[in-house]
């Protein structure tokens, strides 16, 4: 499987991850929720190795807060202009994914979120 074919399969994974991980956040599904996350982190870190950090930052537009803020919470280090951005745009909507954006940015600007 070629560079792109790889970047293209983890960059879907990690938008299917994104969505079930915000699904089981809304049920209160702990458990469920961790899955996706150690999932997630397997994604992130591939597509930093098949250098697929570009296209993966595109996910910060994506449709689905859900996505391009899950996308943002990976990449801050990466892209912390960017995915503040992304997270300041999302944590003006209700509900949890607002509370969960906003709760994101306080931690990288109090410092708190590890450099």
């Amino acid at each position: 499987m070629q560079q792109q074919e790889k970047v293209a399969k983890l960059i879907s994974w990690f938008v299917k991850a994104a969505l079930r991980h915000a699904e089981a956040m809304e049920a209160m599904q702990e458990e469920e929720a961790v899955v996706q996350v150690e999932c997630l982190d397997r994604f992130y870190a591939a597509l930093k190795r098949e250098d697929g950090m570009e296209r993966f930052l595109a996910l910060l537009d994506h449709e689905e807060p859900a996505v391009a803020g899950m996308t943002a919470v990976y990449a801050m280090r990466e892209a912390p202009q960017r995915c503040s951005a992304t997270l300041r745009r999302i944590a003006k909507m209700p509900g949890l994914i607002g509370f969960r954006a906003q709760a994101a940015l306080d931690r990288w600007e109090s410092g708190e979120w590890p450099r």
